[in-house]
C-alpha cells in the first residue's frame, strides 16, 4: 500500500495536496484532522492558515481549490446550510466530473446529513471521534485519499491528535431563553393553524434553533407527522433529483420526479385524514427554479388543507424574497414572518461556549467580544477561537485575519463601490423596512453586515464600517 508521504512533490504538481471545506463552527476538530494528515506528510489547505490578510478572498479560495488535486469536505448538519460550503461543493462536483486525476471525499460525523452525494458516493465516518472510532476512520480516511479500500480491518497504529469529545453537537440541554421565546412563538402560531417562516441573516447558527423546535414539535405531536424536509444542496439538481429527496424525506414509497407529483403525494395522505406538520430548513438550497416550483406546490397545499397541514420554513434572503418580491403575486405572501434575534451574551454562552467547553470566559470579556464584533455570528467565532488557540490578544488577531475580509467579499466589484462608500461614511442607512427597495442595502442586511435599531438601518459595528472602508479605499 502506498503511504501517505509517498504523495507526489514535482514541480508540476498542485499547490497543496488536500483541500478542506468546512463550516467554521467545527473547526477545532478540523484543525485536528489538518495536523493529522500533515503529520502524513500532507500539504493541507485550511483557509484561516493560509489566506493572506487583505487579499480577495472567493478567488483565493477557488484559486486553493483548483490546486488542490484532493478534497474533503465535512459534511455536517450546520455545513448544509452554509452558502459557501455548498459554493465549494458544487466546484468538486463539476471538477471531478471533468478532471479524472481530481478526487473528493465527504466525511461525516456520526450524522449523516441531508448533502445530495451521501446517498451515492461513499463517506468516511468519523462517528463521536473517540480514539478508537478516530483510529478506524484515518485509517479508511487515508486509504480513500490513495484510492485503495481499507480493507476488513482497517486501524490506524501511529501517533495522532484526537479532537475534543467534550461536547455534543446538540447536546441535551435546558432551552435557553431565545430558543424557548423562539418555540414558544412558533407553537402559537402553529396551534392557531398560521403558516409561518423564520428569517435569519447570514451565519446566524439557524440548526440550535431548528433543533430546538424539532424536539419540541416531536413531543407535542405524533412523531410519525412531524417532517423535517432539507432540500439538495445542489444547484445541478434537477426536479427529479429535488422532489425525489423530498418525497424520500418525507417517507413516500412512490417514485417522484416532479413537483406535482410530490404535493399528490401528500394530497393523497391528507385525503386519507392523515395531518403533517412540516420544517423545512434550507429553503435557500437548490436552483431557483426547484424552490419557486416547492413553494407554489406548498402555497396550494396550504390553500386546499388549512386545518391538516402546518409549515414552518426557515431560510434568509430567497425566503424572504419568496413573500416580498412580487408583491401580492409572492408564493408565501400569505405567511406569517418571524426573525430570528442577534446574538447577545446569553447565547454566546449557551450556544458558542458550549463549542469550547474549556474556555473559562467572565461576562465582561464575553460582552467585549458582542461590542467589538457588532454581533456579528463569525467574528464572534473567531473571536473566541483566538482566545481558544492562547491569543489573548483577541482583537487584534481578528483585525489581521481574513475574516473581516470575506465579510465584505460580495461587495467588492465596482458597480457596489460607489453607492456602498457612501454608505460606509453614515451611522444611519435609513429608515427600517421588512424588505428595503435599495437593493444594495437589501443585500447588506441579509449578508449580515447591517441590522436596526430605533427603527433605522444601522451598521454591525464599527469595526465592520472601518474594516469597508479600509478595503474600499473610500
Amino acid at each position: 500500500m502506498m503511504l501517505a508521504t509517498d504523495a507526489p512533490n514535482s514541480t508540476d504538481a498542485p499547490s497543496y495536496d488536500i483541500f478542506i471545506s468546512y463550516r467554521t463552527t467545527r473547526r477545532p476538530w478540523v484543525e485536528v484532522l489538518a495536523d493529522n494528515l500533515a503529520a502524513q506528510g500532507y500539504k493541507v489547505f485550511l483557509d484561516h492558515r493560509e489566506l493572506v490578510p487583505g487579499a480577495n478572498f472567493t478567488r483565493s479560495i477557488f484559486d486553493a481549490l483548483k490546486h488542490s488535486r484532493l478534497a474533503l469536505l465535512i459534511a455536517t448538519p450546520e455545513a448544509a446550510e452554509s452558502g459557501w460550503v455548498q459554493e465549494e461543493y458544487e466546484y468538486m462536483f463539476n471538477r471531478a466530473k471533468n478532471d479524472a486525476d481530481f478526487r473528493w471525499i465527504p466525511i461525516v460525523l456520526g450524522e449523516f446529513t441531508d448533502f445530495p452525494f451521501l446517498s451515492n458516493i461513499q463517506a468516511v465516518d468519523f462517528g463521536n471521534s473517540a480514539p478508537d472510532t478516530y483510529r478506524v476512520a484515518f485509517q479508511k480516511l487515508l486509504c480513500g485519499l490513495n484510492n485503495q479500500a481499507p480493507g476488513a480491518a482497517p486501524y490506524f497504529s501511529g501517533t495522532l491528535k484526537f479532537p475534543d469529545t467534550d461536547a455534543p453537537a446538540h447536546p441535551e440541554r435546558q432551552l435557553f431563553k431565545h430558543e424557548r421565546t423562539f418555540v414558544d412563538s412558533v407553537c402559537s402560531y402553529l396551534d392557531s393553524g398560521t403558516p409561518l417562516m423564520v428569517l435569519a441573516q447570514a451565519d446566524t447558527s439557524t440548526q440550535h434553533y431548528a433543533h430546538a423546535l424539532k424536539t419540541s414539535l416531536q413531543r407535542d405531536y405524533p412523531h410519525e407527522t412531524v417532517l423535517h424536509l432539507f432540500p439538495p444542496a445542489s444547484t445541478n439538481a434537477d426536479s427529479a433529483a429535488y422532489f425525489g429527496r423530498l418525497a424520500k424525506q418525507c417517507g413516500f414509497d412512490e417514485a417522484i420526479m416532479e413537483s406535482w407529483e410530490w404535493a399528490d403525494a401528500l394530497r393523497q395522505r391528507l385525503d386519507e385524514g392523515a395531518e403533517y406538520v412540516l420544517l423545512i430548513t434550507g429553503f435557500e438550497n437548490g436552483s431557483e427554479t426547484a424552490r419557486g416550483e416547492l413553494a407554489g406546490e406548498l402555497r396550494g397545499l396550504l390553500s386546499s388543507y388549512p386545518f391538516s397541514l402546518r409549515l414552518v420554513v426557515m431560510g434568509s434572503g430567497r425566503l424572504a424574497a419568496a413573500k416580498y418580491e412580487l408583491g401580492k403575486h409572492s408564493f408565501f405572501n400569505d405567511l406569517e414572518e418571524m426573525r430570528l434575534p442577534s446574538v447577545n451574551l446569553e447565547d454566546a454562552r449557551a450556544i458558542y461556549l458550549q463549542r469550547y467547553p474549556d474556555l473559562m470566559l467572565d461576562d465582561e470579556t464575553l460582552q467585549a467580544m458582542l461590542d467589538f464584533c457588532g454581533q456579528h455570528p463569525r467574528l464572534l467565532e473567531g473571536c473566541l477561537q483566538a482566545v481558544k488557540r492562547g491569543q489573548s490578544d483577541w482583537q487584534t488577531v481578528i483585525q489581521n485575519s481574513p475574516l473581516p475580509s470575506q465579510l465584505f467579499t460580495r461587495f467588492r466589484n465596482d458597480a457596489d463601490a460607489v453607492s456602498l462608500c457612501g454608505l460606509l461614511r453614515q451611522d444611519t442607512l435609513g429608515r427600517y423596512d421588512a424588505w428595503p427597495q435599495d437593493k444594495l442595502i437589501r443585500r447588506l442586511y441579509w449578508q449580515n453586515l447591517i441590522t436596526h435599531c430605533n427603527g433605522q438601518f444601522v451598521w454591525r459595528g464599527e469595526f465592520i464600517r472601518r474594516t469597508g472602508l479600509e478595503l474600499l479605499a473610500c
